[in-house]
């Protein structure tokens, strides 16, 4: 019964890295507003642990869970995002528009050095799902 549950419901993880350079305004200030902008259209809640830090936690329902961290290097910054989740529908991937809208803020504000992807989840591959 439970073998038959998880193959209905997604679970993953994503961890991302983009090597940026600001175009004009503050890359961290610029990414942190909007991070916080996305976070609220997607009713996420924020995780007080970070109060404080140049770190950002959320937690997204039902068990799904997002942090956002930056490294500063001689000229360019590292924005890195860690993502877990469980318990989301197969059909309709979690927080879809959300990674789509990360993505494309960041290509459109930034100047990408680098951009490195890494997601492992439970979706059957098939003709339509790549990699």
């Amino acid at each position: 019964m439970l073998l038959l549950l998880s193959a209905c419901f997604y679970s993953g993880k994503q961890q991302a890295t983009y090597t940026i350079k600001p175009k004009g305004n503050d890359a961290r200030t610029q990414a942190i507003g909007f991070i916080n902008q996305l976070a609220v259209q997607n009713a996420l809640t924020k995780d007080p642990q970070y109060n404080g830090f140049d770190t950002l936690g959320f937690y997204g329902k039902p068990y799904h869970y997002f942090k956002f961290w930056f490294e500063q290097h001689d000229t360019t910054l590292a924005l890195k995002m860690d993502y877990s989740g469980s318990f989301g529908s197969r059909k309709n991937k979690p927080y879809k528009d959300f990674f789509i809208a990360l993505n494309t803020f960041i290509e459109e504000n930034f100047i990408i050095i680098e951009q490195h992807i890494q997601e492992e989840n439970n979706l059957k591959k098939g003709k339509n799902n790549h990699p």
